[in-house]
């Protein structure tokens, strides 16, 4: 049976920040605020579409480290994605929890990313969620949750598997849409007063 280990034993778990936005990059100093917004149809934060902010608190902001894996904590999508970026400094709302893997050779970030946004861990972390407002899921509840942790090669034999899964879909939806394209031509052509016998669909 494969073993499971809760949250809080194998990730740091800690809470977003709030800052302020800010109209350009010299009043940032650099900083990068990452919002849920900017994690919808992606696991990988991309720095370069973040907008720059403002640090409101005291000291150095916590920005991301790369391998962070950042959480949607508040409202009914818990999307995990993962950060992997040299040199920027990116810091998250208080919309997420951020979770540092405590031992890399036991738990790779990108499988524990992957495994956060599993249809099974979907459905768990919805059961999390409270509130009668926006919901949200707390940072004691979230510590609960129990992770599946198989050995390091089945971790890395599941993402390699996702990640041809992945170019599988992307294949696909491009020959769909070019194919859409292809019909679509085929209809202007036939409402222009072509006959059917001008316009003959040869698949390609």
């Amino acid at each position: 049976m494969m073993k499971t280990q809760k949250l809080q034993n194998i990730a740091k778990i800690r809470t977003g920040y709030t800052f302020r936005k800010v109209e350009s990059a010299h009043e940032s100093d650099g900083l990068l605020g990452l919002h849920i917004s900017d994690t919808r149809d992606t696991t990988v934060v991309d720095p370069d579409k973040l907008s720059p902010v403002a640090w409101q608190g005291k000291g150095k902001p916590p920005v991301l480290e790369p391998g962070d894996v950042v959480l949607a904590a508040k409202g009914s999508h818990n999307r995990a994605v993962l950060f992997t970026s040299e040199g920027y400094a990116v810091l998250p709302s208080n919309q997420f929890m951020v979770l540092s893997v405590i031992n890399a050779q036991q738990l790779l970030p990108e499988f524990l990313c992957w495994v956060l946004n599993y249809p099974a861990t979907q459905t768990r972390l919805a059961e999390f969620q409270a509130g009668s407002g926006i919901p949200s899921i707390s940072k004691k509840a979230l510590a609960t949750l129990a992770v599946p942790v198989p050995e390091l090669d089945v971790q890395q034999r599941i993402l390699q598997l996702n990640s041809l899964w992945q170019d599988e879909v992307e294949l696909t939806h491009k020959l769909l849409a070019n194919r859409q394209t292809q019909v679509k031509g085929l209809f202007q052509k036939l409402l222009s007063g072509a006959t059917p016998q001008d316009v003959g669909d040869k698949k390609q």
